[in-house]
């Protein structure tokens, strides 16, 4: 599936995602955003525009049954984001006009990743998300959250590709799923950038914005 701005109508910009991170490798480019429920609109206009669409398949999906799934879970979650501080909805945008990918946690205390999609199995898009979420737990929490997968149940081949962004199964944990301890995080950040082998070419602050309804055009 894509959804991209050129597809779409024309909006006025009242909604603004939080732009975290850029990553870009050779002629790729991918804007990773955190949604607030102020994005209420562009959520509910996303979710119209994919009902028609078809997904493309994700061999490592994480927390449900299919990409749809993920998407829509995800996307429903926005409108709530105001009474669950929490939570987070995390979308990847390439080139400024393409979704890719969606990554939902939740959980207060321990961030759980609820549901983790991208298209075409795309590694950099998959890699970007988990680094951000990575970056996002360690800047909300410290070292007093873990970030945890919903991977108990996974194949090998799954549980390997996210071993190598540094998640683990601590052996003195009851939970079988692989997680990053809070007071790992700032050794394994370092080591998921190095993974990922791309570059951050941006590390925003909470303060910078993004117009999403803007950007893709989205009708009022």
């Amino acid at each position: 599936m894509q959804i991209q701005s050129q597809n779409l109508g024309k909006c006025q910009p009242n909604f603004q995602a939080l732009r975290i991170s850029s990553i870009t490798k050779g002629s790729r480019k991918i804007d990773i955003y955190s949604l607030t429920s102020k994005d209420k609109f562009f959520a509910e206009k996303m979710l119209n525009i994919a009902k028609g669409q078809k997904f493309a398949e994700d061999s490592k999906l994480l927390g449900a049954p299919s990409v749809r799934n993920v998407y829509d879970t995800a996307l429903k979650k926005v409108k709530h984001l105001d009474t669950h501080p929490y939570d987070r909805v995390i979308l990847s945008v390439e080139d400024g006009k393409k979704v890719t990918g969606v990554l939902n946690i939740g959980g207060q205390g321990d961030s759980v990743v609820e549901g983790l999609a991208v298209w075409n199995n795309d590694r950099l898009t998959r890699d970007s998300l988990v680094v951000s979420a990575l970056k996002d737990t360690s800047r909300s929490y410290g070292d007093f959250s873990a970030l945890i997968l919903p991977t108990a149940s996974e194949p090998a081949n799954t549980k390997a590709y996210f071993r190598r962004l540094g998640f683990k199964t601590p052996k003195d944990f009851g939970n079988k799923d692989l997680m990053v301890e809070g007071e790992n995080l700032q050794t394994v950040i370092p080591k998921a950038q190095k993974a990922m082998n791309a570059d951050e070419t941006k590390d925003f602050t909470y303060r910078y914005y993004t117009d999403l309804a803007k950007m893709f055009d989205l009708d009022v």
